[in-house]
């Protein structure tokens, strides 16, 4: 197995799940110079020469966004190529870390996103992933990668909790993957009488907890973070700041070209699949979610500034040196 491949600050999209990582990744990563997984690496793990397809969409006569075309390569979270290089990427009951890198899963890794690369016959490499941020696991495979984190409000997260089939928070704490929550998150449930809507503030509460943490390991020229609302208001000056952030010309023609056709829709204020959670909640309900997120919410501008004695008072990494209100 060949893992001397020299890969180039590979970047990896990071959140907690429905926080934006699709819409963001329609517009980044079709840049000229990124390879991606595709949904035929995902289907074929094994077959790194399926990304010699991905190729199509650098077509000539491909005058749109590859995104309309129903069978074309597109990149997708593809857990089913992560699971087959590490067995516990994509459910694992905790964070991964250095400490899970054996020589032989940094190899496989490593082979694999130089093969993705050489076939797809591109000079970066772009992925994305959600749940637990994974950050010290995939430094230790890759010193130079970046990272770009996509936030969302916690609320419209924990709506859209309740509406995916996938979510494990109907089983209660004891079966979800995400461990026990701590004492003073168990009290708020205790409070809430378990509420399937504060479970599902929990989960997105633990989750992002986890990735302001782990984020503050990073060296600033390896972490940007985007807020979900920042890019659905103003996408094509989002989607340029997380290209310049990994080095490459946003003022590629193909690449501008692209962003023109990409759709993007704000989740948070119409509804799109399922009610907005400003719709979908009454007053008392939003003031429950308010109370549990009191401290994420003000730490990523969702909620003013006022006397807390929680933990974002606590976080040494102000927002404001990571995006604009």
């Amino acid at each position: 197995m060949n893992d001397n491949y020299k890969i180039d600050r590979p970047v990896f999209v990071i959140g907690t799940a429905r926080c934006g990582l699709s819409p963001l990744m329609n517009l980044i990563a079709y840049h000229r110079e990124f390879a991606w997984p595709s949904q035929y690496n995902n289907q074929h793990p094994n077959n790194y020469w399926v990304s010699f397809l991905s190729r199509l969409i650098d077509l000539p006569w491909l005058n749109a966004s590859p995104l309309k075309y129903r069978r074309f390569p597109r990149h997708v979270e593809s857990f089913f190529l992560w699971n087959n290089l590490f067995l516990g990427f994509s459910r694992p009951f905790r964070d991964l870390t250095e400490d899970d890198v054996t020589p032989y899963v940094k190899s496989k890794f490593r082979h694999a996103i130089g093969e993705i690369i050489k076939y797809q016959s591109k000079t970066r490499f772009i992925a994305e992933y959600s749940g637990w941020s994974r950050i010290r696991f995939i430094k230790c495979i890759f010193p130079d990668a970046q990272f770009i984190h996509i936030v969302r409000d916690g609320r419209a997260v924990a709506n859209s909790f309740l509406n995916v089939k996938w979510w494990q928070g109907w089983e209660g704490i004891y079966k979800w993957r995400w461990g026990v929550p701590r004492e003073e998150l168990l009290a708020k449930l205790e409070k809430y009488g378990y509420s399937f809507l504060a479970l599902a503030a929990v989960h997105w509460k633990i989750l992002i907890d986890n990735l302001i943490e782990q984020s503050q390991l990073l060296p600033r020229e390896d972490l940007l973070l985007v807020r979900y609302e920042d890019m659905v208001k103003h996408p094509y000056e989002e989607a340029n700041r997380c290209i310049q952030f990994c080095g490459l010309d946003e003022n590629c023609h193909k690449f501008k070209k692209h962003l023109s056709t990409v759709k993007i829709v704000d989740a948070n204020n119409q509804s799109f699949r399922i009610p907005s959670w400003r719709e979908n909640f009454s007053d008392e309900q939003i003031d429950m979610l308010n109370d549990i997120l009191e401290d994420e919410l003000i730490y990523f501008n969702y909620l003013p500034t006022h006397s807390t004695n929680g933990r974002a008072g606590d976080w040494q990494i102000k927002i404001t040196d990571k995006v604009s209100a």
